[in-house]
């Protein structure tokens, strides 16, 4: 019970101490969680390039092998891979050859003709992409094919480069997205955090 007939008016001790006085203390947006967006695209981009490149070290090695060149009947010399695949080319305008054998140690032996990966056949002038095989030796070699002429070029399937830049690309993509993710987490949060501490200064004064 306060003394008198009325309680006191006016502005309770503390002024703006009182309870409500002060807003509620406002959340930046967007939240610190965001940052984790930038950081999977960043470990996604790393990570990915780390495993294709990976899978694909031997055949890539491979694919630095030097060109063979000679004749089919004699004999090209070339260095070989085993498990590697090579791509067979002959003279424009020449047929293509057939029943292909490899010899090498001593030993000689047939080898299948196929079209695998023939869109990653480079044009070399004057000849023209005819068949891949898949070497079953390591080292030197004679490779030898009949039901053709004139001299044939045979050098290693370089898919593989090529499967490497496109997965490079796509992790520079990757990388640069989150750059960019990550900046305007940055600035938006900047900001929101900036335009919140000007409004409780405003208040206060």
């Amino acid at each position: 019970m306060w003394p008198g007939p009325d309680p006191p008016s006016g502005t309770p001790p503390g002024g703006r101490d009182r309870p409500g006085a002060f807003p509620a203390r406002r959340i930046v947006r967007p939240g610190a969680g965001w940052y984790a967006l930038p950081a999977c695209l960043a470990l996604l981009a790393i990570a990915g390039y780390v495993t294709v490149a990976a899978f694909l070290w031997d055949d890539s090695r491979a694919a630095d092998g030097p060109p063979g060149v000679g004749d089919p009947v004699t004999g090209v010399p070339v260095q070989l891979s085993r498990g590697h695949g090579y791509f067979v080319y002959v003279r424009a305008g020449r047929p293509s050859p057939f029943a292909c054998t490899i010899e090498a140690g001593g030993r000689v032996g047939y080898v299948r003709l196929t079209r695998q990966n023939s869109w990653g056949a480079g044009e070399r002038p004057g000849f023209r992409y005819t068949a891949t095989f898949e070497s079953p030796v390591t080292g030197k070699a004679a490779f030898r094919c009949g039901g053709t002429d004139g001299p044939i070029v045979v050098t290693p399937d370089d898919t593989a480069d090529t499967y490497l830049r496109l997965t490079a690309l796509a992790s520079a993509g990757l990388a640069a997205a989150a750059v960019v993710l990550f900046a305007v987490t940055f600035l938006r949060r900047a900001l929101a955090g900036r335009g919140a501490g000007r409004a409780e200064t405003r208040f206060r004064t």
